[in-house]
């Protein structure tokens, strides 16, 4: 049904947006959920000190709700401050640490003392969660056309990385070019790929 070819990458991150797009909200709140507990049984994920989680934004797998459990516990969490053409995370504590920032997704201050850095990169474990807009079975996966997750992944190669999405955003092949990183794996509420 999906299958058909794209004259774009803008078509077919449009397509499948739409896809997510038409899934109900409790529907977004029940697979959250469920990506969620896969991640959490992952060993990437358990031996992670540092989580460097997206804050999500419209449809997207839902990190509200899920991030805040995090808070209090031995990890740390970072989210994402867009500063140019570039992100950068910061270390947040609480949801009060994050305000509107970039296209209305919260996002914390540029605290430098709080930034994540190839020194803390080095010093502990790190998983960075990366959101999509359309991904395939070879994980290749497509963002908003901003890059800004690509080049992070270039800089900080020693992360591990695992994308979050709906099962409903799969398509048959995603178009990768030399610049793209593909996540170590990407969880939907149906399977994990690696």
């Amino acid at each position: 049904m999906k299958e058909m070819e794209f004259s774009s990458k803008q078509e077919l991150r449009s397509r499948y947006l739409a896809y997510r797009d038409s899934l109900s909200l409790e529907e977004r709140k029940e697979k959250s959920a469920r990506i969620w507990e896969q991640l959490k049984r992952e060993t990437l994920y358990r031996d992670a000190s540092n989580i460097l989680v997206y804050m999500d934004y419209r449809s997207e797998v839902m990190t509200t709700g899920l991030v805040e459990k995090l808070f209090g516990t031995e990890k740390k969490v970072f989210a994402p401050k867009v500063e140019g053409m570039e992100i950068q995370f910061y270390q947040v504590e609480s949801m009060e640490d994050l305000a509107s920032g970039y296209q209305g997704i919260r996002e914390p201050e540029d605290n430098p003392e709080k930034r994540f850095d190839l020194q803390r990169a080095k010093e502990a474990e790190s998983l960075i969660l990366v959101p999509l807009t359309v991904f395939d079975r070879e994980r290749g996966r497509m963002g908003y056309g901003k890059g800004f997750y690509d080049r992070y992944l270039a800089a900080f190669p020693m992360l591990h990385s695992v994308a979050l999405a709906f099962a409903c955003q799969m398509a048959g092949k995603v178009p990768v070019e030399m610049h793209d990183r593909k996540p170590d794996m990407i969880i939907t509420e149906k399977e994990i790929i690696r």
